[in-house]
């Protein structure tokens, strides 16, 4: 075993993850090459905004100096930070914070934020673009308070949904990754040949009230809801998916989420219980707070000023004047940074504008040059129109019932049609069917309801009728 330092940042650590629902406390050594875990504890509680007082005793409990609490956050996307190279981690804290209070509108100075560069979540990423969370600097002081008092020190705070997603990443690679709360959660998938990596935040159904009733405009919201993230979710089908979601999560939401999957993804749900120690190692393992480190970044409180206790008059005054001399070149560097990131992000703004006009034109060329291509190969063909479109017309004419519309009528391919339209008159509709079938039998024709579906807000109903050849 190799020995490290008491306090160091190969010390002993305690990480403390809630998830929504409970904590889950680890502690951990470092056992050279990596970090090994000596204890491990869970325990309930909806408020992590205190550190219950069992888990301070783990940590002592432990001989753990140091504590990292991981918390859910809202992960915000940062495009084109201008980060110098050679900039302190105080300096690299207020740089992103700035970037990140901008983007927000949280007011700059009451948050500390934990950020990654995109491409160390092994996804396509570049180091262009940040990840960051922000933290309330009011509540990581009070979180410093609770463990001075029981002898510990207080490294910071993680986000657990970057440190899931790094996790996932480094456990299951070229797979795509959706992190559950009870009514959000974060998706990421990574780059491909066509498209970018890309990440956005997800809204959940709502839930029951507390007599587990739901109201009808719930339940269509919930609707709608599902059918977004299944469009976004089944527009790369193919790629694996890893589900992460948190403890206690509702069953039947994730019965609903399963169901909207398409069945040819490889997918995986996980409870977040399952691999929450990976997760805390993810944490522990990050060497320094407030710099961008992966997603096992951590949002530490700012630097205590060391005050001069034993200084003379002269050296007072030394130290006064570079003092003023670093905060006057401090401002300037920072009021530069500021004006660097506004005129990027004018710049940037134009671009996208402009960038979105030219898609909207190619897109439009697009839809025309699809259009006139369809319209020239039917031209191009002696049959354009299926033998039994006019006899089916004909007898539409003739047996159509009131109160029904034929608005749609689709080719499939040579000979099979699509027929769209709306009725008021359910019985009416019913019996057209059979008629059609009888005449169409004569052109080895049949004639098939897929959907007659009730429209909402609507006494209408929409139909839609298959027309095939038998043989």
């Amino acid at each position: 075993m190799t020995w490290f330092p008491t306090y160091g940042k190969y010390s002993r650590v305690a990480v403390f993850l809630h998830d929504g629902n409970q904590w889950s406390a680890y502690a951990f050594a470092y056992q050279k090459p990596s970090w090994q875990t000596l204890a491990q504890t869970t325990l309930s509680g909806k408020n992590p905004r205190q550190i219950p007082p069992q888990l301070l005793e783990f940590a002592e409990t432990n001989k753990v100096r140091r504590v990292r609490i991981v918390l859910t956050q809202c992960v915000q996307k940062l495009d084109n930070v201008d980060i110098p190279y050679d900039a302190a981690p105080e300096e690299l804290q207020t740089i992103i914070a700035l970037a990140f209070s901008q983007t927000t509108g949280q007011e700059f100075g009451t948050i500390r934020v934990a950020s990654a560069f995109a491409d160390t979540f092994q996804m396509g990423g570049t180091n262009e673009t940040l990840y960051a969370a922000g933290f309330e600097l009011s509540q990581l002081e009070l979180y410093e308070k609770l463990c001075q008092s029981a002898g510990l020190r207080f490294d910071g705070c993680g986000v657990l949904e970057m440190a899931a997603w790094a996790t996932s990443s480094r456990l299951h690679d070229e797979s795509r990754f959706l992190f559950l709360k009870r009514d959000t959660g974060f998706y990421a998938v990574g780059a491909t040949e066509q498209l970018p990596m890309m990440t956005s935040g997800i809204t959940l159904a709502t839930p029951p009230d507390e007599r587990g009733r739901e109201t009808e405009r719930e339940t269509s919201r919930g609707t709608e809801r599902l059918q977004g993230i299944a469009r976004r979710i089944n527009t790369q089908k193919s790629i694996p998916l890893q589900v992460w979601y948190s403890s206690g999560m509702d069953e039947k939401r994730l019965q609903e989420l399963q169901a909207i999957i398409d069945p040819e993804t490889p997918v995986s749900f996980t409870d977040l219980s399952e691999i929450a120690e990976e997760i805390a190692r993810e944490i522990a393992a990050t060497p320094e707070p407030n710099v961008p480190a992966g997603g096992g970044a951590v949002a530490g409180l700012p630097e205590k000023e060391k005050s001069p206790y034993y200084a003379g008059t002269l050296m007072f005054f030394i130290a006064l004047f570079f003092a003023l001399f670093f905060v006057a070149v401090t401002y300037c560097k920072l009021q530069a940074n500021l004006n660097n990131i506004n005129n990027k992000i004018a710049e940037w703004d134009k671009l996208r504008a402009e960038r979105k006009k030219l898609n909207d034109k190619l897109a439009a060329i697009d839809t025309q040059r699809n259009k006139n291509e369809k319209i020239i190969q039917l031209l191009s063909r002696k049959n354009p129109l299926p033998a039994a479109l006019v006899p089916l017309l004909t007898e539409l004419n003739e047996n159509m019932p009131v109160y029904t519309r034929l608005t749609e009528i689709e080719q499939i391919g040579d000979e099979e049609l699509l027929l769209t339209g709306y009725t008021l008159y359910q019985d009416g509709f019913l019996q057209l069917r059979p008629k059609l079938n009888r005449k169409m039998n004569e052109y080895q024709t049949l004639v098939e309801q897929k959907t007659l579906e009730k429209i909402p807000d609507s006494n209408e109903q929409k139909f839609v009728l298959r027309v095939y050849p038998s043989e």
